[in-house]
Formats: C-alpha cells, sequence, structure tokens
C-alpha cells in the first residue's frame, strides 16, 4: 500500500490548488468536513478562479500522511431510548442490545418495522424511506431519540433527530431488509465498504459535488437585466452591438456606443426638424440668415475684446505715463515762462486754446503777410487790438516761444498718441444693440442671453478702468473665450442646418436623415440604459468566473483514479466474497455474477447479473423470491464483510420467502457473524427465533432475546421474553421467583379475586412449560416443533433413561393444569392453587429436571 499512497500523493499534487486543500481538511479530519470547512473550500476555489480575493491559505498534503490513516474501528449499538414522534412507537423503557447476537420478536404491530426504519435513517442506509409520526394522533410530536454507542471500547450517548440526517458515529452500521434487498438485485449498487484510501475518494469528490452545487447556486442567482429596445431602434448598429455585449465588452466600447453629449441631442433635434418640415428652402436661409449673424456678432464682440487685449491695454498704460510724464516737463517750463504774471492760468489748455486761435486770427485775418506774433512798432494785440507796449511785445514774444518749444510739443504730441490709442478701443454693444443681435440670430434662451450680457459687462469694466489704471495689474480681466466658441460652434452648427435643409430640398437624402434619427435615438437610448449596460457586462465577467470556479470542481478526474484504484482494491475481492458468500447460503447452483458496472463521480458501481442472459433481461424478472432472497443477501454480506471495521450487522426478518435448505444456511450464516461482530436480529417468526437460538448455543455465541409489544402508550415497548421463546429451565425460574412471588404479595393485600386474575396466567404459561420440558428434556430435544430435521447426534440414547415415574409426573401435570385452559363445571369449578401448591410443583419439576440431567449423563 506504500506506493499506492506514494503514488496518490503525487497525483493530488497536480490537482487545483482548492482541491488539495480539500484533500489535506479531508486526511486531518478523518474523512470529514465541517461548515466552516466546507465554507472555506468555496472560499479557495472561488478566489483560484480569481473571483474573491481572499486571505485563506492553499494547505498542501503532507508527505506520508495518507498511509497512518488506513485503520479500524470497533462499534456496537447499545440501546436505543427516549423514542419521541416515530411512527407509533413510544417505549417507556430503552431497547437494550447485549451480548453478541441479539434477537428482537414482536408479533405484527409490535413496532419492529418502525425501530427497523429508524435505524435506516439514523446510519443512511439505501432507501432510507419516509420517517413518519403517529399519524392516528393529532398533536404531532417532535421527532427524537437518543442512543447509547460503544466505539473502541468508548460507551457514550448520542441524540438524534432527522435534521442532523445521518449519523456519522452510525454510519458503519449495515443494515438488510426487503428494500436493501432489492437495491443489491434490481439496481446498480455501490461498494458499502471502500478502503479509507476509496473512502477518502468518495469525500472528495462529495465535497467536489458540494462546493460545485454552492458555486452553481451563487452563479445560478445573478440576473442579468432585461433590456427591451422600442420595436423602432431594435434593428440599428446600436442595438447590434447591445445583443452582442459579452464578457470581453470593455469600459471603452460601453463609453463609445453609450456616448450622448449635447451636440447630439441638438443634431437629433434639428434632424427632427428637418424631416418635419414642410419648406426646407426657406429653414435654409432661416439658418444661413443666422449662421451670418452669429458670424457679424462673433466679429463685433471679438474685436471689442480684441481691443482691449494684453498688449493694448500695456500700450495705452505706457502711453498714460509717457503722456503725464513729458506733461510734467512742460508744466515745469512754463512755471518759467508764466510766473510773476498778472492773471492766472497761462499756459493750461484753455490758454493754449486762445493762443491757437489768436494766432489762426493774425495769420489769416489781421497780418496775413506777418509772422505770428507780429510786435513791429504800430502794432495791435490781436486779441484785444490794443496797441502793443514794449513789455506786451515781449511778452508776446515770449508766449509763443514756450509754445513752440520741445517740451511743450512732446507733452502734446504724447497727448495726441494717448488719444488715438483710446480712440482705437472698439464700442462695447449694449442690451438694447444685444438685443437686435440676438433676435437676429435667433436667441431666446435667458441663459444664453445673460451669458453675452455678461460678457459685454466684462468688457466694459475693463475699458472703463482702463481710464483711470496706473498699471496693468489694477485692470478688470478679460472675459474667457467660452462666449466667443460657443458662437463659433453655433455658426458652424447653423451651417450645417442649413446645408442639411439644403439637401433636403433637393428630396436627395430623406431616407438617410429618417435613418439617422432613428440612428441617434438608438444610441440615446443606449446612455440612457448605460448603467444597467454595465452592470449586464459586470454580470457577465462574474458568471465566467463562476463557470471557471465551477469547472474546478469537476470530478472526472476523481473518478477515473478512484476508478482504477477500485480495480486493484476492490473489485476483484468483492466478486470472490459474492461467489463464496452464495455457496455458503446454499446458492451455488443459482447462475448469476456480480459484474462491476461503471465508475461515475468517484463511486464504483456494481449490479448481479444473470449468466448468458442479455443485458436487458431483469434479474429480478427470473429469480423466484426465495432465489432473490438469497442473491440479495449474498451480494449484502460480500459487500459489508469486506470491511476491516468491527460495526454491527442488522437484519429485518431475512429468511422471508426461503425453503428450509436456504432457511437453515441462513441462519446459520447468521450465527457464525455473531462470531467477530455484533448482530441484531427483527422478526415476528418464533420458529425462526428459536433455531437461531439453537444455532447460537451450537457455535457458543451469547445470545440476548428481546420481546417487543404494543401498549397502550404506545408499540415498541422493550419486556421479558415471552415463557413460550424462553428457555425452559430460565422461563421456569422467572415464574417461580417473579410472577409467583408478585400474586402471593397481591393475594396478601388485595384478595382472591385480585389474585385468581394472576394465577390464572401462571397456571397457563406453566402448562406451556410443562410441553416444552417433555420437548426439550424428556425427549431430549430430538425432535423440535419448529425445526425439520431430527436429531439424534449425542442425543437419542438419553431416551433409554425416561422411567414410567418420570411419564406419570407429567401425565399428572398435563392434566392438572389443563383444567384451567377449559370451561368449568358450575357444580363442580376448579379452583385455581394456592401459592405454595404452585410452589410446590414448580420446586417439583425443577428438582426432577436436575435429578434427570444427573440420570442421563451417567
Amino acid at each position: 500500500m506504500t506506493r499506492i499512497f506514494t503514488d496518490i500523493e503525487q497525483w493530488l499534487a497536480q490537482r487545483h490548488r482548492w482541491l488539495q486543500a480539500a484533500a489535506s481538511h479531508l486526511i486531518k479530519n478523518n474523512n470529514t468536513l465541517s461548515d466552516t470547512d466546507l465554507q472555506e473550500l468555496i472560499e479557495l476555489c472561488k478566489a483560484e478562479a480569481q473571483l474573491v480575493n481572499s486571505d485563506k491559505e492553499f494547505t498542501n498534503i503532507e508527505p506520508h500522511s495518507l498511509s497512518v490513516k488506513d485503520s479500524s474501528t470497533s462499534l456496537k449499538l447499545d440501546a436505543i431510548h427516549s423514542v419521541k414522534g416515530i411512527s407509533a412507537l413510544g417505549p417507556r423503557n430503552p431497547l437494550t442490545f447485549s451480548g453478541s447476537l441479539s434477537i428482537v420478536y414482536g408479533q405484527n404491530g409490535s413496532g419492529k418495522s418502525s425501530y427497523v426504519r429508524l435505524l435506516k435513517h439514523i446510519s443512511g442506509a439505501k432507501k432510507s424511506g419516509k420517517l413518519m409520526g403517529n399519524v392516528y394522533v393529532q398533536d404531532q410530536q417532535s421527532q427524537e431519540c437518543s442512543l447509547t454507542i460503544t466505539s473502541n471500547g468508548n460507551t457514550s450517548e448520542v441524540m438524534w433527530t432527522p435534521e442532523l440526517g445521518s449519523l456519522s458515529e452510525l454510519s458503519t452500521l449495515q443494515l438488510y431488509d426487503t428494500d436493501c434487498a432489492n437495491v443489491y438485485v434490481s439496481e446498480e449498487n455501490e461498494v458499502a465498504y471502500e478502503p479509507w484510501i476509496l473512502q477518502f475518494f468518495s469525500q472528495l469528490t462529495n465535497t467536489c459535488v458540494k462546493v460545485g452545487q454552492a458555486i452553481k447556486q451563487e452563479m445560478d442567482i445573478i440576473s442579468l437585466t432585461k433590456l427591451s429596445p422600442p420595436e423602432r431602434i431594435s434593428k440599428t448598429k446600436s442595438i447590434l452591438w447591445l445583443n452582442k455585449i459579452s464578457a470581453s465588452t470593455t469600459i471603452r466600447d460601453i463609453d463609445t456606443h453609450c456616448s450622448w453629449v449635447e451636440a447630439d441631442e441638438l443634431d437629433l433635434n434639428n434632424k427632427r426638424q428637418q424631416i418635419a418640415e414642410t419648406d426646407p428652402i426657406e429653414k435654409m436661409k432661416l439658418f444661413r440668415n443666422n449662421a451670418q449673424s452669429i458670424k457679424n456678432f462673433y466679429s463685433l464682440l471679438a474685436g471689442v475684446k480684441n481691443s482691449l487685449c494684453e498688449e493694448v491695454c500695456k500700450e495705452i498704460i505706457n502711453a498714460k505715463s509717457d503722456y503725464a510724464d513729458k506733461k510734467k516737463a512742460a508744466d515745469k517750463d512754463a512755471k518759467k515762462v508764466f510766473e510773476g504774471l498778472p492773471l492766472e492760468g497761462v499756459g493750461t489748455k484753455s490758454w493754449e486754446l486762445l493762443w491757437e486761435h489768436a494766432r489762426s486770427f493774425s495769420e489769416q485775418h489781421a497780418y496775413p503777410s506777418e509772422p505770428f506774433p507780429y510786435t513791429s512798432t504800430g502794432s495791435n494785440c490781436v486779441l484785444c487790438h490794443q496797441p502793443l507796449s514794449t513789455e506786451a511785445q515781449g511778452r508776446l514774444n515770449s508766449f509763443e516761444s514756450y509754445v513752440k518749444a520741445s517740451l511743450s510739443k512732446q507733452a502734446k504730441d504724447a497727448e495726441e498718441h494717448l488719444n488715438t490709442l483710446f480712440s482705437a478701443i472698439k464700442e462695447i454693444p449694449n442690451e438694447s444693440i444685444l438685443g437686435l443681435h440676438f433676435n437676429s440670430m435667433g436667441i431666446t434662451f435667458d441663459e444664453e442671453k445673460k451669458r453675452v450680457i455678461d460678457f459685454c459687462n466684462t468688457l466694459q469694466k475693463r475699458s472703463d478702468g482702463l481710464r483711470e489704471a496706473a498699471s496693468f495689474d489694477q485692470l478688470f480681466p478679460l472675459p474667457s473665450e467660452e462666449i466667443l466658441n460657443a458662437l463659433s460652434e453655433a455658426a458652424v452648427a447653423k451651417e450645417q442646418q442649413a446645408s442639411s435643409y439644403e439637401k433636403l430640398s433637393k428630396m436627395e437624402n430623406r431616407d438617410e436623415i429618417k435613418n439617422k434619427i432613428i440612428e441617434l435615438e438608438a444610441r440615446k437610448w443606449l446612455h440612457q440604459n448605460k448603467a444597467l449596460i454595465s452592470d449586464n457586462v459586470d454580470k457577465l465577467k462574474c458568471i465566467v468566473k463562476f463557470k471557471t470556479a465551477y469547472s474546478l470542481t469537476n470530478t472526472q478526474a476523481l473518478s477515473t483514479k478512484k476508478s482504477s484504484l477500485s480495480d486493484e482494491l476492490i473489485t476483484s475481492e468483492y466478486i470472490k466474497r459474492f461467489q463464496k458468500e452464495l455457496k455458503e447460503l446454499g446458492g451455488s447452483r443459482i447462475n448469476v455474477d456480480l459484474v462491476k458496472t461503471k465508475a461515475e463521480r468517484g463511486h464504483i458501481y456494481h449490479q448481479i447479473r444473470l449468466k448468458n442472459c442479455p443485458s436487458t433481461v431483469s434479474t429480478s424478472e427470473v429469480l423466484s423470491e426465495g432465489e432473490f432472497r438469497i442473491v440479495s443477501l449474498a451480494g449484502f454480506l460480500a459487500d459489508v464483510e469486506g470491511s476491516s471495521d468491527n460495526t454491527p450487522f442488522i437484519f429485518d426478518d431475512p429468511i422471508s420467502s426461503l425453503d428450509q435448505l436456504f432457511e437453515e444456511a441462513t441462519i446459520k450464516r447468521i450465527a457464525r457473524l455473531s462470531l467477530s461482530r455484533q448482530v441484531i436480529v427483527f422478526t415476528h417468526r418464533l420458529s425462526f427465533l428459536t433455531l437461531l437460538e439453537e444455532a447460537a448455543i451450537d457455535l457458543g455465541v451469547e445470545c440476548d432475546v428481546t420481546w417487543l409489544r404494543s401498549e397502550s402508550w404506545g408499540a415498541g415497548e422493550p419486556g421479558e421474553t415471552p415463557v413460550f421463546a424462553k428457555k425452559p429451565d430460565k422461563a421456569l425460574n422467572f415464574l417461580l421467583n417473579d410472577r409467583l412471588s408478585r400474586a402471593r404479595k397481591v393475594l396478601e393485600e388485595h384478595g382472591r379475586i385480585e389474585y385468581d386474575l394472576l394465577a390464572k396466567g401462571i397456571c397457563s404459561d406453566f402448562r406451556i412449560l410443562i410441553e416444552r420440558f417433555i420437548e426439550n428434556d424428556l425427549l431430549a430435544d430430538v425432535v423440535q416443533r419448529f425445526r425439520r430435521s431430527v436429531n439424534t447426534m449425542g442425543k437419542i440414547h438419553k431416551l433409554s433413561h425416561i422411567s414410567v415415574d418420570d411419564c406419570k409426573m407429567f401425565e399428572d401435570f398435563m392434566t392438572k393444569y389443563s383444567k384451567y385452559e377449559h370451561s368449568q363445571s358450575y357444580e363442580t369449578p376448579a379452583l385455581l392453587p394456592e401459592p405454595e401448591e404452585l410452589k410446590e410443583d414448580m420446586e417439583t419439576i425443577k428438582n426432577w429436571l436436575k435429578e434427570f440431567k444427573k440420570r442421563t449423563s451417567a
């Protein structure tokens, strides 16, 4: 086996990582998994498929860990007690099983079948059927019971309810009944016993199935949102794309096909208007005019903005500074010229204007041929027309010198340059002018108007501030290009609309526009459902990962590996055991074979088939009822006897439909089974009980018999074996020491009437025992009523020791106690004997038996 274990460990090391973890769990926990373990394995499987992130570790199988698990167990079922809510069972006392062979006898309706059905559910037997409550009781109890179990020498009590399912402690218990017989003969059957390593593979396969089912259940919960586009758009490219989305669909794909911006909405509305338009030429003109108006307005605003650009403003501010500097220098020079004059204001702007007008008057009218100012002798002032004195002539000449001086000229030039720059600033349209432009452009929305007005107000603030600003930092910032860009785009859009209406007027592309409208509507519908589409794609990706995880639970490799192992470890031995069991049960002449049929999900199946017959012919259709029963028993025993575990075997009336030969062989086989393990037999046949007891005695097996009864409080009440089912000597001691003592006490405490009720039963059972003593002891057990054979070996010589006194004693007792079984004469009734008389008669039989045994053994 070491080679096999090493090979398996190497094979497992090549499996999926989560499966290696599952194998490690099973090895460490004796082929069992807790709910927590199972949930951890589900998480590991999903993590291996990259479905979830997990902090759980993928454990590996430790070297040589398989070989230490190949061990056996010893199990014994000691008792069933505290049974509630199960069929009609309602015992007040536990049903105990002592000794190697326990026989539970009871008539029909005593509760045997209910106990068997209960044990089938507890042990997880094949075809366990339905476990019902008492159908005749309206108020149903909760179903439960307790069991006392001894496993490997350790005794414990286990509570069981149907919700717990089969108990792992009793999973190796083997039970045979009619349902089990049908399984072994009529169906493909999985071998019940498997070496530990094959059980390990079965559990590993079951784990795969459970993990796979859990993952599939999660996957099946994922539900894609059903998207039903309107019929009008169902054949568009957009919807065709939608129908093809898959787990490979990217976010970029979704963004591309589901995009929808303001321009798309405008385009859709325009096309709808176009297709609905009755006079497209008029619309074309309207949009062209709008486009031109927008262009003109764009040029207006752009021109104003450009006239207030940074370069222009900086130039103006610099010109202002230059003018101020030159003006200051000229004013300083003038102060020198005009200082001390009788009048103030000389040299100011108004004075300079007056001076220039005086120059014009002198040169054009007063003294046209003379330079200004004309100050020769006899000249007059062109301003006041008074003759010029010498002082006045000097003053006028100094004034002219100042005016013609360079500082004053520079200041004047700087001023003219500044005025030129200011005059280059374009006029900003007011709200009245803007209103006219709005009408020509077709702008009606207040929000759009406000954006334009705010743009112009911002320009106005910058222009106004430019007059006072001494530096560029003091200026109000220019508005953004947003409104200009919008106007540019709007002009292009209007041009496109005009072109569309122009084409429409020629009726060349009306169908094309209709198709574009439908395509746009489809894309808008995709945009409206983008979140759902994205969610569906995410779900599809999740489903793909779930399918990957589910594929990791495939059991084919496990089944193939187990099948090859089972050929080596099970099948050949199983078939040998079947043939051996069939022979021991007297069925060698039955023409059947046990064959392996298949391996499925780690389970190996065999079937009993007729030799040399087509596989379509059912075995159960050909075999007689007795042959059917023997073949099924052979299959059952061959199956479970292969186990190294010492576990209980339970039989429910195994000899029904058997003839005497098959019956005797079966009884002997069951008795031999009890030599190596606990055997529990449920039966309603007294003959079977008697024969099985004898077979046990012949083998020296301790046999325990329990009598089941149906009482008023419920069926299944265990008690002492009835007198007719006990050994005569033990039954006599029971009558003498137990029942007679109780009858005597009743007589003393309650009187004759109560005593007679008990005494009549004692007399009846005593008469039965007298017959049993005759059969079992006087006649040396040579002939038995329930036995087919006449046993003479070592017995017939005892008959020679029978005396006349022996015969007379039994005749007298038979006569005496028979009368209590019949109706009595009114005149001479037979009174029941007193306790002392009964005791004396019983002691007589007891003493005779002791003396007769000595006599026959001499």
